[in-house]
Parts: C-alpha cells; structure tokens; sequence
C-alpha cells in the first residue's frame, strides 16, 4: 500500500467508501447517516495521505472588482439580425488580470454563456440571474427604456457575480471580462456540456423526473428539505408580489397615458373659451408634466425601483433551486458510480477466478476451434484492468462533486437570506423615499397650477362641487 501512487490510493479508498455507501443506504439509513460513516472511513484511510501533500501558498483574501455596464449601441438595422451590446468595464487590482482598468463590448447572448458557464462550473453556487424580456411590458427590445432596464439588470448581475467568492476567481469571469471578441467566441465555441448534462436536459419534465427517482431511493435530510420547501414557497411568494406591484406600475403607465390625452383636450377648448384660455393653456401644460412624471417614476421602478427588486430576487430564488437540483444530480452520480465501480470489481474477480481455476482451454478442432480463435482475446485482462481504473477515477470525481456541492450549499443559502434582507431593507426605504418624491413633485404642479386661477376673476355664480355641510 505504501508504494501505490497517492492517485491509485485515493481511488482504492473512494471504491471503499462509495460500496459502504450503497450497502448503508441499502439498509435503510438516511443519505446524511450513510455518507457521513462512508465518509469517516475514507477519511481514516486517506489521513497518511494528506501528512504527505504541500501546504499551499497563502493568497490575499480580499481584491478590488468593480464592473460597470455603460454606453448601449445598435448595430445594423434588419429586425431579425440587429442587435445592442454595451461597455463592459472594469477596475481590480487582482493579480490574475493584464491591466487594472480596461473595458469590452458585449452583447446579451454573451451574458447568457457566462451565466451557464458559471452554473456549470460551480454547481453549489447560487449564480445570480440575467434580467429577462418582461412580456407585461411592450416595449420594443430597441427601445430606449427597454435598453436601460436590461443594462441596469447586467450590471446588477456582473456585480453580485463579483462579489460571490467562488465566482469573482472564475476563469469564466476573466475571460467575459478580458478577451477579445472573437477570443471569447473562440471559447464559447469550445464549450462543452458537462457531467450535469447526462442526467437533466434542461426541462422541468426531465429535474421533476429525476426528483421523483432520486426521493424515492434516497430520502432528503431534514434541513436540506426545509431548504427545498422554503426556495418553493419564496418563489411564489416574491413572483406574486412582483406580478401584483407590475399591476400598480402599469396603472401609473395608464394615468400618464391618460393624461397625455387630456392635456391636448384642454388645449383646444382653450380655442373655444377665449377669456379662459390663458387658464387652460397653463392646465393643459402642467398636465403635461405630470405625464412626464409618470412616466420617468414608472421607468424608474422598472430599472432600480421595488418592481426591479422585486424580479432580481424571483430570479435568485430560481437560482436556488438550481443548487437543489444540482445536489440531487450529484448525489445520483456518485451512487451510479459506485455501483459501477462494483460491477467492474465483481467483473476482474469473475475473470481471475475464470484464469487460475481452468487453467489454458485445449484448442477444439474444425469450426469451433475458428471460432474460439475469433472470441479469444489475449488483451481481456488489461481492458478490464483499465475499465476498473476509470471507474474508480470517475468515482473519486463524482464524490469530489458531491463534497463541493453539499459543503457549498449552506453557506450559499445563509448568504442567500443575508443578501436577502439587505436588499430588502435598503430597497423599501428606497421606495417610500422614491413615492414621497413623486408625491411630492406632483403637488407642486398643482400648486404652481392654483396660483395661475387663483388670478383670474371668478364669477359668482355658484360652484359644481357640493358644500361640505350636504345642503
């Protein structure tokens, strides 16, 4: 034992460890008891081999990233082939770039590889989302407040990207921060699916499938479901409260449309009241620009405002979810390559048995003996030799997966509850801070608006409101 390689040793122990496992869970025990025993037996057989392992160098802990997204162009002018890309630029005094500020253009599609890049790469990570085309709203994807929601959306995605502490180190991130154009298509071209990718397709059918097997073979430890339950009803709970707050701002949208319409109306019929038209002309623009507050308070929710909160946090929740089933797809690798291992175990026992205990088969004459020739296969032994070692690797890179994701997933979701009630808090007092200015500004248009009739000469002949006493 002492002379096998560190690789070959790590293998042997993963192949013990990963048959523990099976018969643990065979026997009934939950998936936490089973790895936890699977897991303190690979460790008491793996502690002589970490004694011999180098420390790693100390890095610093803490750099400097910042990203912004600014300067949003079209290029070409066909519906189907145009497209707006923006400055991506950034400033870091990390090591691992050429220069400390620097900028590139991308486009959204770039975005999206990034974003898949990292959930690949980083399956126990919860990766921010992408803003999404709003269907509720109508805007064309080359309009100017379409273009400022989905740069706002970007930036808020690139710059929680960089301050996530596996996310911020990804050569995935450097790559979308610093290549060239066609070096990042270079590289996108070269991507690949990963291990994730032989069990889910990407549907909701496909993760509600796999689900369904992998709880009926394993049950969830207890935190982790209240994990499952709490992303669930958090989903619905927050996407609810985004769809009945868009409701609210599109209302705001139609006052101001509305209001667009009045103003015009009052205008004209200044033609027709002569001794009132300065009145009307005046009433006419003050409606004007309480339509122009409307509508910059509504493009304000949708690009920082609470409707902005709103969706970015839906999406996390998502984003959650992912983690979930990313652990699930693990947990079913790890199991499948264990048993795996067994089979090819069980396959190089049979085969040595089959060797020592026959001994060489006399040559059989005429046909049958053609035909053992064409069976016979003097390099049998070596295949099913390499099989057992790729087996046993996959089985060290399946747990590896495993570890990764199950030791990421509860600091990610303490994070996710940190950054939760943070954003929340800044972003409610934000918003009633944001309606008391809204409020406010529409008041002094009316103000300003009174004093102009608080000028002209009123005649007495009764009022159209009611008096406040009923008679």
């Amino acid at each position: 034992e002492a002379g096998r390689p560190a690789a070959g040793r790590k293998g042997a122990h993963s192949h013990d460890g990963g048959k523990l496992l099976n018969a643990e869970v065979a026997n009934g025990l939950s998936t936490e008891e089973a790895i936890s025993r699977a897991e303190r037996h690979t460790r008491a057989c793996c502690s002589q081999d970490h004694l011999d392992q180098p420390a790693r160098p100390q890095l610093r802990s803490v750099y400097m990233l910042e990203i912004s997204v600014s300067d949003p162009e079209k290029h070409g002018t066909s519906a189907v082939n145009a497209f707006v890309d923006f400055k991506v630029h950034t400033t870091t005094d990390m090591p691992r770039y050429a220069a400390r500020s620097f900028f590139v253009r991308r486009r959204y599609r770039d975005f999206v590889w990034l974003r898949g890049q990292l959930c690949l790469s980083y399956p126990g990570a919860i990766v921010p989302p992408l803003p999404l085309v709003d269907s509720l709203i109508k805007d064309d994807r080359f309009s100017a407040a379409f273009i400022q929601r989905r740069q706002a959306g970007l930036e808020l995605f690139l710059r929680r990207v960089a301050a996530s502490k596996q996310l911020s180190v990804s050569t995935e991130l450097q790559t979308f921060l610093e290549a060239k154009v066609w070096e990042l298509q270079t590289v996108k071209n070269a991507s690949s699916g990963s291990w994730f990718a032989s069990i889910f397709d990407g549907t909701e059918a496909s993760f509600k499938r796999v689900q369904l097997t992998f709880r009926q073979k394993v049950p969830d430890e207890s935190e982790i479901e209240k994990l499952r339950v709490f992303a669930r009803e958090y989903e619905s709970v927050v996407s609810t409260a985004a769809s009945k707050h868009h409701a609210f701002v599109h209302t705001l949208s139609e006052i101001a449309s509305d209001l667009g319409q009045l103003g015009p109306a009052l205008d004209m019929l200044s033609q027709s009241e002569t001794e009132l038209s300065l009145p009307f002309t005046h009433m006419a623009s003050a409606l004007d620009r309480l339509k122009q507050l409307h509508l910059k308070h509504v493009q304000a929710e949708h690009v920082s405002g609470l409707s902005a909160l709103l969706a970015f946090n839906a999406g996390m929740a998502s984003a959650l979810k992912e983690v979930l089933s990313n652990r699930d797809a693990a947990l079913i690798q790890y199991q499948r390559a264990s048993s795996a291992l067994d089979s090819r175990t069980l396959e190089r026992q049979k085969f040595q048995e089959q060797e020592q205990g026959q001994g060489p088969k006399p040559r059989r004459s005429g046909m049958l003996g053609h035909f053992d020739d064409l069976m016979y296969d003097p390099k049998r032994g070596s295949k099913i030799d390499t099989k057992l070692l790729d087996a046993e690797r996959e089985l060290a890179l399946s747990k590896e997966r495993w570890e990764a994701i199950s030791g990421a997933i509860h600091d990610e979701a303490a994070a996710f509850h940190t950054q939760t009630s943070a954003d929340f808090s800044r972003g409610l007092r934000e918003h009633v801070v944001e309606q008391i200015s809204f409020q406010e500004a529409q008041q002094q248009q009316w103000r300003e608006l009174l004093d102009v009739f608080k000028q002209i000469e009123t005649v007495p002949c009764g009022s159209f409101r009611a008096s406040s006493s009923g008679s």
